[in-house]
Order: structure tokens, then sequence, then C-alpha cells
């Protein structure tokens, strides 16, 4: 019975529910902010399709080719409706508190399966990724500047497939539970899972990756290669990034593995507030770098492409507010 108390004093608190609502909503923005984007590259590979398959040549690389860019803009539409639904059951529970919960678990569960959807929308990257050397040796196009091999194998190939692999699974589970109505321990260790899965996947190693491709020399880009790192400040993102998110993650692990046993009201809730506040103080730090450098324009790496102010993943930063909410729990060994 302590399981559902605990998830009852939270949820009961109007306080977190609005920094739920809160988090929900930068991804919804964020989400909203890519599907325009979407709109307007996506119909443009199907307008120039004459001009790409001169550009692709083989049959195998513009399917590949077409498979990527199309994969990942339907990906993004899942993330979009999924804020949708996620803003709709954040906004009732916010309103209607404990007695809304029953009412709204299912859409989250169906939020949460889009997510896993736009996670399996990687797929194909993954696979552009590892062929791109044959693509390579055989002179086909690939943007311009064509990037090096390593690059593609590295940021495609390998951050996308450990996405896929790792993230996928728990996340699918943890939506059909609540679709099911799960018990709260099932959901609790489900969510759990997830949420570690997504540091050590989504963040840490697709980070760590994009990192090590930055240390690729790439002289159309004006990307120096590992001596990128005798400059202070990216070495500091560096750093910060392949030990730090490590670290967060380790941490997240050891943290979760009461509610993974089974027992969710073993976790310390206070500790989990804590890895919150770093995560997302993580991505203001970044931005911080970012402008530091002066930006793409100022040093146009494979990095700082990824993770300037127009990061997918910026909606993280939200996550300190609920993480401060829970650092003042009096309990220090409980958590809903």
């Amino acid at each position: 019975m302590s399981n559902y108390r605990d998830v009852n004093n939270q949820l009961d608190k109007v306080s977190f529910r609005a920094a739920i609502f809160i988090v929900v909503m930068l991804y919804l923005v964020l989400g909203s902010y890519w599907f325009y984007v979407t709109l307007m590259y996506s119909p443009m590979l199907v307008l120039k399709f004459q001009m790409y398959k001169e550009l692709l040549k083989e049959t195998w690389w513009i399917l590949t080719y077409y498979s990527s860019e199309f994969g990942l803009s339907i990906g993004i539409v899942f993330r979009w409706v999924a804020g949708i639904l996620a803003a709709y059951v954040a906004a009732v529970l916010l309103k209607g508190g404990l007695s809304a919960l029953a009412r709204v678990k299912g859409k989250a569960g169906v939020a949460i399966l889009l997510e896993g959807l736009y996670i399996l929308t990687y797929a194909p990257s993954a696979f552009l990724g590892f062929v791109y050397p044959i693509a390579e040796s055989r002179n086909l196009w690939y943007f311009e500047p064509r990037p090096p091999w390593m690059i593609v194998f590295l940021v495609a190939g390998l951050a996308c497939l450990g996405m896929v692999t790792i993230v996928a699974p728990p996340i699918f589970k943890l939506g059909l539970k609540l679709i099911r109505n799960g018990s709260i321990i099932e959901i609790a260790k489900w969510a759990s899972i997830t949420g570690v899965s997504y540091l050590f996947a989504m963040f840490w190693w697709n980070y760590t990756m994009c990192w090590i491709a930055t240390l690729v020399k790439w002289p159309e880009r004006a990307q120096p290669g590992i001596g990128i790192l005798y400059n202070p400040i990216s070495a500091a993102s560096f750093i910060i990034t392949v030990i730090g998110l490590l670290l967060i993650a380790v941490i997240a692990f050891k943290s979760i593995m009461p509610a993974v046993k089974g027992k969710p009201d073993k976790v310390n809730k206070r500790r989990v507030g804590f890895i919150l506040i770093a995560f997302g103080g993580y991505f203001i730090l970044m931005l911080i770098l970012y402008a530091a450098a002066g930006g793409y324009y100022a040093q146009p790496t494979t990095w700082m492409e990824i993770i300037g102010p127009h990061n997918p993943d910026l909606w993280c930063i939200g996550l300190i507010i609920p993480g401060l909410l829970l650092t003042r729990a009096r309990d220090k060994s409980s958590l809903s």
C-alpha cells in the first residue's frame, strides 16, 4: 500500500503536477518546431526526386537515402502527436489531480507508444550509417560537403543503432503497461528502466558518438580533428558530455534499482531530484559553451550542429523544475 500512497502524495501536489505540465509543454513546443521544419523539408524530397535520383545514382542508395530521410520525418510526426496527447494528459492531471488519473492513463500509454515509434524510425538511419562506406567507395552523393565515412558510421550507424535497440523495447513495454492498466509496481519498474535507457542510449551514447565523430578530421567543414580538444571550451564540452553524462546515467541506474526489483517506495526521491537537476543543467551548460564558442558559424563542426539551440532534446531543461521539488521531499527513502 505504501507504493500507492507515495504516488498519491506526489500527484496530489499542485506544484508537482504543474512542473510535469511545464516539462510536457516544452516537449510539445520543441516537437512542434521540428514538425514545422519537416513540413517544409519533406515535400522537397518528392518535388526534387529527379534531381536526387541523378545525384544518388544507384537504386539501392536511392532507397537507403529516402528511407532514412522519410523515416525521420515520419518519426517527427509521431513525436508531435505524442506531444499533443501528453499535453492533454498533463493538463487534465493538473486540473483534476488524482481523480483524473484513471481516465488519462490509457492516453498516456498511447503517447509513450508513439514516442517509441519515433525511436524506431531511427532504424533506417542506422542501416544507412553501416552501408555508407560502400556508397563513399562508389563515389555516391550524400550531402555537401560529403562527410567522411567514419563520421556517418558513428553518428548514424552506431548512435542510431544504440537508440533503437536499447530504448525501444522498454518504452513499448511501459506504454503497454499503462494501456492495459498495469499495477503501479510494474509501471514504476518499466518507467525507471525506460528513463535509464534514455540516459545511456539516447543521450550519453548518442552524444558521445557525435563527439567522437567531431574528432574526425573534415577539412571541408573546418573540422580540425582531435586538435579541437586544445580549445578549452571544446575540451570542457567533451569531458562534460563523455564523462559527465555517463556518471549521471550510472548514478541514475543505481538509484532506480529498488523500483526495478518491485520496491519503488525504497527509491531515494531526493537523489532522483538531484539527478534531474544535473541532467537538465547539462543542456544549459552546453548552450552556454555553444555561445561562448561563437556558435555553429564560428565552429561548424559535427558537435556544434547537433548541440545548438535547435537541439530537439532541449525540453529536458524543464526537468530541473520537478527535480527541485523532489529534492525538498522529507522522506529520503521513498519515491513515487
